[in-house]
Order: structure tokens, then sequence, then C-alpha cells
């Protein structure tokens, strides 16, 4: 049995960057337990993870408090780099991640240019304490490097591990909320750069957009996924769509939002 079967381990990520499927891909390869959602229901105060396993933490508002022997990851998709204007609360997010965890994990790291590889990199020195250089892993093809056995805890001055008094720092932003609209049909261009505007041009923190939809210039449905700094569209492997787009964020405007979904529908 993988040494990382043995491990608690903790995935933290904004949404989208790939936490779920980092966690499958750990149960996949080298048989760590999956614990999604298992105790995501209680509060933090009263958060415990003692058994075995990669657990899915979903706030990124709201950080953990850290256990003893517990492996903190934060999960950073490096298809894109941070845009230039806007990215602010997303900095402030990812900083305080970073701040907590024992090491990073890259995604997506086959589709992602080298440039952008080498921006998240610095990124991570950047932010990184100057004494504790986080480590990283890249993920590449949804596989760990066969090697791969987790990051070292930092051992503290007086011997411990990761004691479980530690508290993990809050971001102090406020609660993520998802919007549902309905969208029979789309133009996905419009769609795309409607949401694209209001983040760049009104600052609203949108952090996952998600839905299967029909659109006008493809014939077949189409996935969209977006997440806090990136947009993706594939073909849906279903014929049946959901006929409606979720959003989520922090602060939103959902009339504004519902104005630029009925913008788009035909």
């Amino acid at each position: 049995m993988n040494e990382l079967a043995s491990k608690n381990i903790v995935l933290l990520g904004l949404p989208g960057s790939g936490k779920t499927r980092v966690a499958q891909a750990l149960h996949d390869q080298f048989d760590c337990k999956l614990l999604i959602n298992d105790l995501y229901e209680l509060e933090h105060a009263s958060y415990q993870f003692t058994r075995p396993g990669s657990f899915e933490w979903n706030d990124f508002l709201n950080l953990p408090k850290k256990q003893a022997n517990q492996e903190v990851w934060c999960v950073i998709d490096v298809r894109s780099p941070l845009p230039d204007i806007g990215s602010e609360w997303l900095q402030k997010a990812l900083m305080d991640m970073l701040t907590v965890a024992d090491g990073v994990v890259f995604t997506f790291v086959e589709a992602a240019s080298l440039d952008s590889q080498a921006w998240w990199s610095k990124w991570v020195v950047n932010h990184s304490a100057e004494a504790i250089k986080k480590p990283i892993v890249r993920w590449m093809n949804q596989r760990f490097p066969t090697d791969f056995k987790g990051f070292v805890l930092a051992v503290k001055q007086d011997g411990s591990v990761n004691p479980p008094e530690v508290q993990l720092v809050q971001t102090g932003l406020q609660q993520v909320e998802t919007f549902s609209f309905s969208a029979e049909r789309i133009v996905l261009d419009h769609l795309l750069m409607g949401l694209d505007n209001s983040r760049q041009n009104l600052a609203m923190k949108i952090c996952r957009v998600t839905g299967v939809v029909q659109t006008v210039e493809y014939s077949n449905l189409v996935v969209i996924e977006g997440s806090a700094y990136r947009w993706d569209t594939f073909a849906a492997d279903s014929a049946v769509g959901l006929v409606e787009l979720k959003i989520s964020g922090i602060g939103l405007d959902q009339a504004w939002l519902s104005q630029i979904v009925k913008a788009a529908t035909i």
C-alpha cells in the first residue's frame, strides 16, 4: 500500500481548480479513501478529520482548523495566470490558502503552456514565507508522479508536527452565493463576453459558472465550465441539456446577471 493511503489530506483551492479530480486520482492511483463532503456539514469550530483519506474543503472563504499530522494541499489550476485587473480578491484567497498549505498541486499541467506554468511557479515562490518555500507537485494527465508520497510536514522548533491548535487564516470575504438561470438556447460568445466584461469592468466576483446548454454556434450541446479566472467550453457527452446556467460568486448582482443571460438567449 502506498504511503499516501495512510495520510490525512485536506484539499484547498478555488472553485473549479480540480480538487474533486485530484481526490479521485488519489483514490484510483494510491488507494487513498475518498472523504469528500463526509464531514463538511459540521461547524468549523467542531471540525474533526482524523481518518486516513482525502477530504475536499469547498468553503474557500472560511478555511478549517488544522488537525495534528494532517497535510493541507493547495490545488491550483495553472492553465491560465491570474488576470491583471480585478484579481485582488483571488490573490488574497490564494495567499491565505498558500500560507497554511504544506505543498501545492499544479493541476491540468498537460493543457498549460510553459509560460503559464512558469508564471504560477514564480507566484508560489513570491508568495511563500521567506523561510518556508512551498514544494510543488505537477498533476499531469490526471495522474501524480508514481513515486510521489505527499509533502513533508513542517517540523516546529519544539519538535512537534502541525499541532491541532494551529488556526488556519480566515479570508474575511463574504459568503459565496449561487443563482440559477433558464437558458433554452444561447449565443455562447455573447454570454461569455457579458460575463467577462462583468468581471473586468464591473469587478464582479464570479468564481464559478456551470451549465449544459444548446447554443447557436454548435449543433451539439455545450458544457460550460467557468472558474474564477478562465472559461472552458466543450461538447457534452449526453444528448440531454440541463437548460440552465448556475453562476456562483461573492456579492453578485442577480438582476444584472439575469439581463446578461436574457440578452444572450434566443
